[in-house]
C-alpha cells in the first residue's frame, strides 16, 4: 500500500491536500520530533548527521517532487501556488539545518 502512494503522489495522482497536510506538514513534524530528541540528547555527531540525511534527502525529494506534482489537484490554483512555494521554503531550511549541522561538526 506504502508503495503505491508514494509512486501515485509522485505521478501527480495524489490529493495535494493529503500530500501537503497528512505527508508533508505532519509528516516532517514528526521527523523533526524524532531528530530534534536525538540532537538535544546526543548533540551533533556524524552518526546523527548521516542517519538524518539518509532519511531527510530521500523524503525531502519526494514530498517536494510530490507536492509539485500533485498542486493542480485544487480547485482553486491559488492553493497549489502556495502549496508548491512553501514546500520548496521547506526544502530549503532542511539544507540550512544540514548545513549548520556539518559546520557544527567539521569546526569542532
Amino acid at each position: 500500500m506504502m508503495d503505491n502512494v508514494v509512486k501515485r503522489n509522485l505521478r501527480g495522482e495524489g490529493r495535494l491536500w493529503s500530500v501537503f497536510w497528512l505527508w508533508g506538514v505532519v509528516g516532517s513534524w514528526i521527523l523533526f520530533g524524532v531528530f530534534y530528541t536525538a540532537l538535544q540528547n546526543i548533540g551533533v555527531t556524524w552518526t546523527l548527521f548521516f542517519a538524518s540525511a539518509v532519511v531527510m534527502v530521500p523524503y525531502t525529494t519526494w514530498i517536494l517532487t510530490s507536492v509539485w506534482m500533485c498542486a493542480r489537484n485544487v480547485g482553486n490554483p491559488m492553493w497549489g501556488d502556495a502549496a508548491r512555494f512553501l514546500t520548496f521554503i521547506w526544502a530549503l531550511n532542511i539544507g540550512v539545518v544540514g548545513g549548520w549541522m556539518l559546520s557544527e561538526l567539521v569546526l569542532t
